[in-house]
């Protein structure tokens, strides 16, 4: 399962490579140091960077849902943008449909690599319902369960399912 794991983080290593600045931006602003940087390596952090684990329920939370909700974010701006420009404004020129594909592509990928590690969202599950306090608990509960289920789901490579089907859903409905 590791291979095609990492198989999926190279074919999408734009996203990879943008979750991994978000990961290393949250780790700068909380002070949490880094312990390996390298984004793209051939383990199941692969897409994500080595960090120390966050002590409080908040920087916890943030390490695991900012650079989701950042990730999606961009990802939503760019399909958008060229699907608009590939099915519905049906330009002609070459130039036009290929940076529409690339960013096209650089969505699908964006939206794979969305979800934090599977150590970063235990680490929130334990910050949150072990040592949060109540209003933390709800505050905190619907990001957690979108983060916590979608990490199982990148363990086994069913983001890049699911980013497929959300992608060629955009183009349905559109």
């Amino acid at each position: 399962m590791t291979a095609l794991y990492i198989i999926t983080r190279v074919l999408t290593f734009p996203g990879a490579l943008v979750r991994g600045f978000w990961e290393h931006l949250i780790c700068r602003i909380w002070k949490i140091p880094v312990e390996d940087n390298r984004i793209l390596r051939s383990d199941e952090l692969s897409g994500h960077i080595e960090h120390e684990l966050f002590a409080t329920a908040g920087g916890a939370f943030s390490i695991a849902f900012v650079p989701a909700l950042l990730n999606g974010i961009l990802a939503l701006l760019l399909l958008i943008g060229s699907c608009l420009s590939l099915f519905f404004f049906q330009m002609g020129d070459l130039k036009v449909m290929i940076v529409s594909l690339i960013a096209y592509w650089f969505a699908f990928s964006l939206y794979v690599n969305s979800y934090p590690s599977i150590e970063d969202a235990l680490n929130m599950k334990e910050k949150i319902y072990k040592q949060g306090n109540l209003f933390q608990k709800i505050l905190f509960t619907p990001g957690f369960c979108g983060c916590f289920i979608g990490a199982y789901l990148e363990r086994y490579c069913l983001t890049f399912l699911l980013a497929a089907a959300g992608c060629a859903a955009m183009i349905i409905v559109g």
